[in-house]
């Protein structure tokens, strides 16, 4: 196998859910006043911009995802990287319409590794009610089996990925739980994750407005 180099891309909501959509193997295809896709090259970048623009933006569904993702490094090579700060401030500007290319030549799956939310994050939608009540109706709905629990997770894939980090920083009170009980799920939808996605992680949370409430 050629050697490989680690890029981290932050994204919003929807650019979450198209990659998802894609078996989590691609970027979409960039909007027409978007002639460069943006990768960074190193995960602080990632971070400070899903933090810091993404979590207040409507547009983001006012969260921040870092993607992290491993590129063939011969084919890194023909790609310029520009500085656009101080020396953190490092990514690689591949052109439109070479992201289709640039995608092949991707490595394993495209992996979720940290999730920041603003105040006004409500998650894709979901059969499973409002993000308050998600963890509470997984429970009801699962009767604490771990087979059922999996067929939850398979029908909300989208909501478990992008909204785990949320539900375990989120005080049990606020979820409708006590907190034994939402310990114990997530533990549970941790376990049952793994077993249906094992080389999707599930996002660490980072430090958001709930934080300093647990």
């Amino acid at each position: 196998m050629s050697k490989t180099r680690t890029l981290y891309r932050p994204v919003g909501l929807k650019e979450a859910e198209l990659i998802l959509a894609s078996h989590c193997s691609a970027f979409p295809p960039r909007l027409p006043d978007q002639p460069i896709f943006y990768p960074v090259m190193n995960a602080e970048y990632a971070r400070q911009i899903a933090r810091d623009w993404n979590t207040p933006d409507a547009g983001s569904g006012y969260a921040g995802f870092v993607t992290a993702f491993d590129v063939a490094a011969d084919h890194l090579s023909r790609f310029t990287v520009r500085t656009v700060g101080n020396s953190l401030h490092q990514e690689l500007w591949v052109p439109a319409e070479d992201l289709a290319t640039f995608n092949r030549h991707i490595q394993g799956p495209v992996r979720f590794t940290e999730a920041w939310y603003g105040a006004e994050y409500r998650g894709p939608a979901t059969p499973l009610g409002p993000l308050e009540s998600q963890l509470r109706a997984l429970l009801d709905q699962s009767a604490d089996t771990l087979p059922r629990l999996q067929e939850l997770l398979q029908a909300n894939t989208a909501a478990c990925l992008f909204n785990f980090a949320w539900w375990s920083s989120t005080p049990a009170a606020a979820q409708g739980l006590e907190p034994s009980d939402h310990l114990r799920l997530l533990d549970r939808i941790r376990e049952a994750w793994v077993a249906l996605y094992p080389t999707w992680p599930l996002p660490a949370s980072g430090a958001n407005r709930h934080t300093a409430a647990q």
